[in-house]
């Protein structure tokens, strides 16, 4: 038997809910066949789904199926997408997708990875990405919470119905991030949390950034789910090394010892795999400029093409390989290019 939240989300996937509960029972419903079990869908049952429906309403969660363009996922990436996906929050529809930083780790979180949060969101003000988490207690909730000071358009998926809030210390956080910003759940309006919600939500997370940014991990624990979800679905990973007898960054270090994450080394690491670059004031770009000729060649060429692996340099710049090598290593100690986890290098 069909409960009544299963047969809700089978009337959110037609036009118009009230008209299909009419027409079953004027046995007008042979084109609904497919869509329903009929004979184990009374009247009440739909009535009472179609109550729910109107609260959803009311509270302006939005139904998103996999047909819709706004649909949050590639169906060619994630594995068991689900074919209804509930949003509320932002009430305008963006102009553009903006690249997307998943920002995961412990719910014991330390000073270390507080200022590791810190200290990136101060050096990524004025860039454009968007910022995703679970709303956890931890590195979760507390970098959705500096993203949005510093003024991100940040997002949560949630491990329950869009109508509870867990934890419940950060409603108000919540409320805040969704005045800019969309929560997801894959789970019908009033469902509540539990423990499979939350390693079923990791892989909604993993499945919509571009790059997933594990702050500080355990050997074991939600975070490193998200980890290997991201690693199935080609989502960049990257890992913050910690001190190696510290709890919480044997999961972190162990991702990086096996190469499955990148080292995160300063926050320069992440724009470069988000496809964007920092905004530098003028102030701050007058002081990392390099002065000499050489030097100011292999700084133009990088801020042409982004990004650029030592050999690349030496043969657009026309120099030689121990002079570009010698330069490199100068510029990337001085602060005025970056040197990224795959050998290239970035202004």
């Amino acid at each position: 038997k069909l409960s009544s939240t299963k047969i809700r989300e089978r009337l959110l996937l037609l036009s118009d809910p009230k008209q299909v509960v009419c027409d079953v029972f004027k046995n007008n419903h042979n084109k609904y066949r497919s869509v329903f079990n009929l004979k184990s869908v009374t009247k009440t049952e739909c009535f009472e789904a179609l109550k729910l429906f109107g609260r959803q309403q009311q509270m302006g969660i939005k139904t998103i199926s996999y047909l819709d363009k706004e649909y949050p996922f590639n169906l060619e990436k994630i594995a068991v997408a689900p074919i209804l996906i509930y949003r509320k929050g932002y009430t305008k529809e963006k102009s553009c997708k903006a690249p997307l930083l998943a920002i995961v780790g412990t719910r014991k979180m330390t000073t270390y990875g507080k200022r590791q949060i810190d200290e990136f969101f101060n050096s990524a003000q004025k860039s454009e990405f968007d910022v995703i988490s679970g709303l956890a207690y931890g590195v979760d909730s507390y970098a959705q919470s500096v993203a949005s000071d510093y003024g991100f358009t940040v997002h949560s998926v949630l491990a329950h119905g869009l109508a509870h809030t867990y934890p419940r210390s950060n409603a108000a956080l919540l409320k805040k991030l969704e005045q800019n910003g969309y929560t997801y759940s894959e789970y019908a309006v009033e469902s509540t949390a539990h423990k499979g919600g939350f390693l079923a939500r990791n892989r909604l997370i993993a499945a919509m950034a571009d790059v997933v940014w594990v702050v500080e991990s355990a050997e074991k624990g939600g975070s490193l789910v998200t980890a290997n979800y991201a690693k199935g679905y080609n989502s960049y990973l990257i890992a913050s090394p910690g001190e190696i007898h510290r709890e919480v960054s044997q999961g972190c270090n162990r991702l990086i010892a096996n190469h499955s994450a990148a080292l995160y080394e300063r926050p320069e690491t992440i724009p470069t795999h988000l496809g964007i670059v920092f905004s530098l004031t003028q102030e701050s770009l007058s002081k990392k400029a390099p002065n000499d000729r050489k030097s100011i060649k292999i700084y133009e060429l990088l801020k042409y093409y982004r990004k650029l692996y030592p050999s690349q340099i030496i043969q657009l710049s026309g120099l030689d390989k121990s002079t570009v090598l010698e330069l490199l290593l100068k510029m990337n100690l001085e602060n005025q290019i970056s040197q990224n986890p795959d050998n290239s290098y970035s202004v």
